[in-house]
């Protein structure tokens, strides 16, 4: 079935396409490979928040993030996220993807070439490895629950407000 055909079938659909969506579709591909997975993303061009964070150099973490870097939010809440998936976590993560990490003023840390091309790159490049779908110019407007199942409605074109 074509990814055109507009009664694509996933297993697994994750909406938004940005450092967190990309992260999400590798962790659910490397933990279920067997699971057809489809990232759609509003945008016509993938990672523009990823390529202009820290300057067009893409600050990835900090050495210490703690619920009081957040604004809003349970604490309680923040504090489980940030449990779950550490700064160190976050390091080794980018390692695995062949992007090596330095760490700058204030605890930040930053791609050894100083470019956020080589984040989304390696983002991308792991996701599609690992077999996910990626649709940028697809923006989800509405999803249905239908039958035990779920249908994603999309509109095609993106870069619409949203």
């Amino acid at each position: 079935m074509s990814l055109d055909d507009p009664s694509f079938v996933a297993d697994v659909a994750v909406g938004g396409v940005g450092a967190a969506g990309l992260a999400t579709a590798i962790f659910v591909a490397r933990r279920c490979p067997s699971r057809t997975i489809l990232a759609l993303d509003g945008a016509k061009q993938l990672g523009a928040k990823i390529l202009v964070s820290g300057g067009g150099r893409c600050n990835v973490t900090n050495v210490t993030v703690t619920p009081a870097d957040f604004c809003g939010g349970s604490p309680h809440v923040i504090r489980r996220v940030l449990a779950a998936f550490t700064a160190e976590q976050t390091v080794a993560f980018f390692r695995e993807l062949g992007v090596e990490m330095h760490v700058e003023e204030y605890g930040k840390l930053f791609p050894d070439t100083n470019r956020a091309r080589t984040v989304l790159d390696a983002l991308v490049g792991e996701a599609e490895r690992l077999g996910v779908r990626i649709l940028p110019g697809h923006r989800v407007t509405q999803i249905e629950r239908m039958d035990g199942s779920f249908e994603i409605i999309a509109d095609i074109g993106g870069d619409s407000p949203g």
